[in-house]
């Protein structure tokens, strides 16, 4: 049985979109790793890469923002050099399970972009925590999980504002996505 990836090949319009999604993801990404930790807490961090995956949840396929969020993991996690270590599977489970959250939520009429964006926040702190506990096997990481929540709620706020804003300029320049 032939995948069904391959059946139909993508147009090169959307090939392009997600080539250019990932890399702005990437972008951010590197240039977010350059700043100097916000807090004295570690793992803290504006989520920029968040505000394309965001916007790109209201104008493309659940399955290409996955393939965005996976090609982004995987490339920071080569040029940032983490790849395959202990903080690359920490990023991976914070980022997968961010997606899955958003993806559940987002398109919902009683969820703003906004609220996806708390709630993908929310998500990403409690996936790293998990993939901390799986590597250390000591319940003693949960102790932090109500510092990073509450970080989450600003820096959620700020990720999801600047997307919302992003998907209204993508939509008056008539991007919606459909190609």
């Amino acid at each position: 049985m032939t995948p069904s990836f391959a059946r139909r090949p993508l147009p090169a319009r959307r090939l392009v979109t997600l080539a250019l999604l990932t890399a702005m993801e990437l972008a951010l990404s590197a240039a977010e790793s350059l700043f100097p930790p916000l807090l004295p807490l570690p793992g803290l961090k504006l989520g920029l890469a968040n505000i394309i995956t965001l916007a790109a949840f209201y104008l493309l396929p659940k399955k290409q923002v996955l393939a965005v969020v996976a090609m982004r993991l995987a490339l920071a996690g080569l040029v940032l050099g983490s790849f395959l270590t202990p903080v690359f599977w920490i990023s991976c489970s914070g980022g997968f399970l961010s997606f899955t959250v958003m993806a559940l939520l987002s398109g919902r009429r009683w969820v703003s972009v906004v609220g996806v964006s708390q709630a993908g926040a929310a998500a990403h702190n409690i996936g790293q925590l998990l993939a901390v506990y799986v590597l250390l096997g000591h319940q003693g990481v949960f102790y932090y999980l109500p510092w990073l929540l509450l970080w989450s709620v600003p820096l959620g706020l700020f990720t999801g504002f600047s997307a919302k804003l992003g998907i209204s300029a993508l939509s008056k320049a008539g991007f919606d996505g459909k190609m």
